[in-house]
């Protein structure tokens, strides 16, 4: 038998120990898996500063992140970094729906993982405001111009709003001026005022606005101007010159038309009478007096006594200086039959009652029907 020496049969004890400690005689630490956590992302508005965090667990550092399809919404982007989270930073600029990308990250392991995500960027709202909205000024002699009235501009949000232009228009705007402290830039949560005054040029109502153009979404902003035009006398103003009833069937009455009465004096209109002529009538609420800046209603109704073109007026005297003032009336009598008294009738057909009788609903469940009374 042969012998080995002790030393030897140590070290080869020791190595052989070594071999099964290396060579499965223990256990390996494992990787985690790499996941994103961060499920769903808000939506943003345009012009206002968008920050969200994507946070990722698992995985070894350092990490790479990329949006790995689709896009980003215009004028975000992922911040640079290799730690186990990115932010999607930035401040929109362009209002979108449903916009669809993935975001993917990978480890230093090559594990990777991705997450699809849809935000949508709603419209920035309105940082712009006007007060009061529309001005309207007290009746005001004609060629005298009125106290300024002020309109305050404001912006209201967190970055400057660039004014572009400010101007009256409409179809009397050369009877409203406006000045103020109003630049070609308002700043973040600042205000500037507009100063307005009103110089009628011409008798009645006058309207006009003033259009603000900016860089706001909503623009151009624009504030209603209104004012009534007087002379120092009274005032006697018909809303028409003419009136027409067309055709309407010999002996019945047509609806009735109407024409306003205005007072743009500064003292009182005193109405003696109003009158219409033959084929014509009226009903009206304005004698025998309208105030200043008043008005009333003349209702003027035609019924044809005979067949064939019409015509007529109805007349207002007053203490106006160019008192009678008056309204052509026209309309073509058309033959046909009327009913009578008694006689049947239907509202909603050419069978009218003739002059001076009504249609009358007369009752009865079983034969219901309209005679003229």
């Amino acid at each position: 038998m042969k012998c080995f020496p002790r030393s030897t049969v140590l070290a080869a004890c020791v190595i052989s120990v070594a071999i099964f400690c290396g060579c499965g005689g223990g256990s390996q630490q494992s990787i985690p898996p790499l996941t994103i956590t961060t499920a769903s992302l808000p939506n943003g508005t345009a012009e206002t500063q968008y920050s969200q965090l994507i946070q990722t667990s698992g995985g070894v550092a350092p990490f790479t992140w990329t949006v790995s399809a689709g896009a980003l919404p215009h004028n975000l982007s992922l911040s640079s970094g290799t730690g186990d989270n990115v932010t999607i930073t930035g401040t929109p600029d362009t209002p979108a729906q449903a916009v669809a990308f993935t975001i993917r990250v990978t480890d230093s392991s090559n594990q990777s993982a991705s997450q699809t995500y849809t935000v949508s960027i709603g419209a920035e709202p309105d940082t712009l405001t006007l007060t009061p909205p529309s001005l309207s000024f007290a009746p005001q002699l004609i060629r005298s111009v009125s106290n300024s009235q002020p309109e305050v501009i404001a912006n209201s949000g967190t970055s400057p709003v660039a004014i572009t232009s400010m101007a009256l228009a409409g179809n009397n705007a050369a009877d409203f001026k406006q000045s103020g402290t109003c630049g070609s830039s308002l700043a973040a949560e600042a205000s500037c005022t507009l100063d307005v005054t009103f110089m009628p040029s011409q008798l009645g109502p006058s309207s006009a606005s003033i259009t603000i153009t900016d860089s706001t979404v909503d623009s151009p902003h624009s504030v209603a101007l209104s004012g009534v035009g007087l002379i120092n006398t009274p005032n006697a103003t018909l809303s028409a010159t003419s009136l027409n009833f067309g055709n309407e069937t010999v002996g019945t009455t047509s609806p009735a038309q109407s024409i306003t009465l205005s007072n743009y004096g500064t003292s009182m209109l005193s109405v003696t009478s109003i009158t219409a002529t033959t084929n014509f009538g009226e009903t009206d609420d304005c004698v025998p007096s309208l105030v200043s800046g008043a008005s009333c209603t003349i209702s003027v109704t035609f019924t044809p006594s005979a067949s064939g073109s019409l015509s007529g007026t109805v007349s207002v005297t007053d203490n106006a200086s160019d008192s009678p003032q008056s309204v052509t009336l026209s309309g073509s009598g058309v033959a046909g039959s009327c009913s009578r008294f008694g006689q049947l009738c239907y509202p909603s057909s050419a069978q009218k009652c003739c002059q001076g009788l009504t249609c009358v609903f007369e009752g009865g469940m079983v034969l219901p029907r309209h005679v003229c009374e």
